[in-house]
């Protein structure tokens, strides 16, 4: 039997190899979608990356034969643990073969960093934290791997099984047939949209793109108050930082119609960010990017036929009056009208039921389901 052989990376071409595994893994893989390598490089870069602000991360590579069969990241998120006063450290970036030793002995390494750092229990998958790639997706594994979504290869959950974590928490991923509820309840759902509006005396703005980063910067507050320890098991406050770089990393393909902005007078009180699902443009450029490619988010965006519902969040004195609902409708029937078909709401916690029962309500039905794993360590 050849031997596993794991070990810590930092710079250079090995931590270049960490971060290319997944090209390797799902190389035969239909569903993946790649990732943008300029993009994807940022995570691991603490120039560049607002998580090495509150966090830091140890990455390690499994080789056998020679050859890269694994990687880990023991993670410790100082904002979760600030968040939260646990002490739960976090493992990610986990990539592997179908091989249990191979995953054992990537997992034992994480799990006796964070054992260094003064954790008491693992949890993850965590890339780098709950509010990027968090969980591991258990089923589903034909339909279209979405944008600003986890994809993982069907075998992951087994192995950590197996190794001994427990799911502690469901998430899921939501879909909309749109023409399937416009058909059903569309009317009712537009008697709906204009009594809320009326009721609460709220009416819905476009993002001004001219005025894109002063306009998306009203959203922070809002979702870092929206999204509160109740009811969103993990969730930690997005950093100024953190929110700069998802939102202008988000500029360059937004479409300001699908930016739904609630307001009541001139207060913002919910708001919610949506995006044409790029990765139906994105799998064929494999993660790189060369100067035609641009060209397609111009000529490729009338083809796309799922819209990705990235962000939304009601201040908690708006919430169970129905703006939630009536925001899903009003920007669906956007979707539909730009000719998609379909929309994703994801990750919703399985006892999230303030946000759960509206999705259901409107037509929604769980379509991929995550758990999130943990083991004492």
């Amino acid at each position: 039997m050849s031997k596993i052989i794991v070990r810590q990376v930092s710079q250079g071409k090995d931590l270049n190899r960490f971060i290319m595994l997944p090209w390797q893994i799902y190389k035969d893989d239909k569903v993946w979608v790649a990732p943008l390598i300029s993009d994807y490089k940022k995570l691991f870069d603490p120039k560049k990356s607002p998580f090495f602000l509150h966090g830091n991360m140890d990455y390690f590579i499994a080789e056998k034969d020679g050859k890269i069969v694994g990687r880990v990241a023991a993670i410790n998120n100082t904002l979760h643990t600030k968040t939260w006063q646990d002490k739960v450290g976090f493992f990610g970036f986990f990539e592997c073969i179908n091989d249990q030793e191979v995953a054992k002995s990537l997992l034992d390494k994480a799990r006796e960093r964070l054992k260094e750092w003064g954790f008491e229990q693992m949890r993850g998958p965590a890339s780098p934290s709950s509010n990027e790639d968090y969980g591991v997706l258990i089923d589903n594994f034909k339909d279209q791997h979405v944008l600003i979504s986890c994809y993982n290869a069907p075998y992951y959950y087994n192995l950590y099984q197996n190794y001994g974590l427990q799911p502690i928490k469901e998430l899921y991923a939501i879909r909309f047939d749109g023409n399937k509820i416009e058909a059903e309840s569309g009317e009712r759902m537009k008697r709906l949209k204009e009594a809320v509006l009326e009721r609460t005396g709220v009416r819905f703005e476009n993002l001004d793109m001219k005025r894109f980063d002063e306009g998306v910067k009203t959203f922070k507050g809002i979702f870092n108050e929206a999204w509160n320890t109740t009811f969103n098991h993990g969730w930690v406050p997005l950093t100024e930082e953190e929110f700069d770089q998802i939102t202008s990393g988000l500029k360059p393909i937004t479409d300001p119609e699908l930016v739904l902005i609630a307001k009541k007078d001139d207060k913002v009180v919910g708001g919610m960010i949506c995006l044409p699902d790029w990765n139906e443009v994105f799998k064929k450029w494999k993660g790189r990017i060369f100067p035609f490619n641009w060209i397609d988010l111009f000529t490729k965006k009338k083809t796309i036929k799922c819209l990705r519902v990235v962000i939304l969040g009601v201040l908690p004195e708006y919430q169970k009056k129905g703006l939630d609902v009536i925001m899903y409708y009003e920007i669906m029937r956007r979707g539909l009208d730009k000719g998609m078909e379909w929309a994703e709401a994801s990750y919703i916690v399985e006892d999230n039921l303030p946000m759960f029962k509206p999705l259901m309500n409107i037509g929604g039905y769980v379509y991929k389901t995550y758990k999130v794993m943990e083991i004492p360590i």
